[in-house]
């Protein structure tokens, strides 16, 4: 039977994710915090952006920032 493109989507999510943990588990990439200075230069990015965004990339963004607590929420134990 086909895949509809939601399965897809999320097969290769996981491909994706399952990448990344091979790489890590090999020493290959490393995932660390955000310094301080990063996290402020990068509010400072997102505030200008968002000073200068249509209404259509707002709706698109508050959008955004739903799916990924949704997402955040189903993964949290």
């Amino acid at each position: 039977m086909a895949k509809t493109q939601r399965e897809r989507d999320q097969a290769a999510r996981e491909a994706k994710l399952e990448r990344i943990q091979d790489q890590v588990s090999t020493g290959d990439l490393t995932i660390r915090k955000m310094s301080d200075e990063e996290r402020a230069k990068w509010a400072k990015r997102r505030e200008e952006s968002e000073a200068t965004a249509s209404p259509a990339d707002r709706r698109r963004a508050a959008a955004a920032q739903r799916r990924r607590a949704r997402r955040a929420a189903r993964t949290t134990p």
